[in-house]
């Protein structure tokens, strides 16, 4: 890839989160809160009036491809949300609450200065895969996985990529907290600036052993998450730009 265009799109890439004045009502743009207790067949219940990450990257690529802005945003700023979200929804706590605002309310012991489950899973297991693969990490990322490019790449909907990172929420991220946290057996919507008011107090008194709860297992599935993202938004700009 050309260096300029690398560098443009990594701005763009970073814009959505770093908006002058905030995210505003872009907020609940970069997430999908399915219920850990109900699971993906609730996507379009808990995407209400169009707010979420699915609804929002579904209509982008509509727009991008017919060159058509939504009014709002023009159309750079329509593919800068696109490129960030294509990365928001393969982190599995984008697409996933447990009555804990994707994980923002669950404690968090042994990661600091990290100390909640959503930042382990944003900050800390990037970093660590980093420390571990070093320079080489985007070469050994294409020959690890360079055999599963075409499956990743027909993604299907964006609803599967959902559905799928809701599942690795439930296996690879509650599934593997130690101690156990339980699971809220309601929708709680909570935002994570309430979480000392609205998040269940079983949840919040629990303190997840980061080291122990999150190791090489987990690297690796940050790994594969980060290099389906790429390989799925390559084959979404392809779709919008081939022509």
């Amino acid at each position: 890839m050309d260096d300029a265009l690398a560098e443009a799109m990594a701005h763009a890439a970073i814009w959505p989160d770093h908006m002058p004045g905030g995210k505003g009502p872009t907020a609940p743009w970069h997430y999908i809160d399915i219920g850990l207790f109900e699971g993906p067949s609730h996507i379009a219940e808990r995407c209400p009036q169009g707010n979420c990450i699915v609804a929002k990257m579904k209509e982008y690529l509509v727009n991008l491809k017919q060159h058509r802005a939504d009014g709002d945003w023009p159309e750079s700023k329509e593919l800068a949300f696109l490129i960030h979200f294509a990365g928001d929804i393969h982190q599995p706590l984008h697409c996933v609450s447990d009555a804990d605002a994707g994980g923002n309310c669950v404690n968090v012991v042994g990661f600091e200065p990290i100390t909640n489950l959503h930042a382990v899973w944003d900050i800390t297991l990037v970093r660590n895969l980093m420390a571990h693969d070093g320079a080489g990490m985007m070469a050994g990322m294409d020959s690890r996985f360079r055999g599963k490019l075409r499956r990743w790449q027909d993604y299907g909907s964006i609803e599967n990529i959902a559905a799928e990172s809701f599942a690795l929420a439930k296996s690879q991220v509650y599934g593997k907290a130690r101690p156990r946290l339980p699971v809220i057996p309601r929708f709680i919507d909570v935002q994570p600036r309430n979480c000392a008011t609205d998040a269940p107090e079983s949840l919040r008194s629990v303190k997840v052993d980061g080291p122990r709860s999150y190791g090489a297992n987990s690297v690796d599935v940050v790994r594969k998450q980060l290099y389906k993202g790429g390989v799925r938004l390559a084959a979404m700009l392809n779709a919008i730009y081939a022509d």
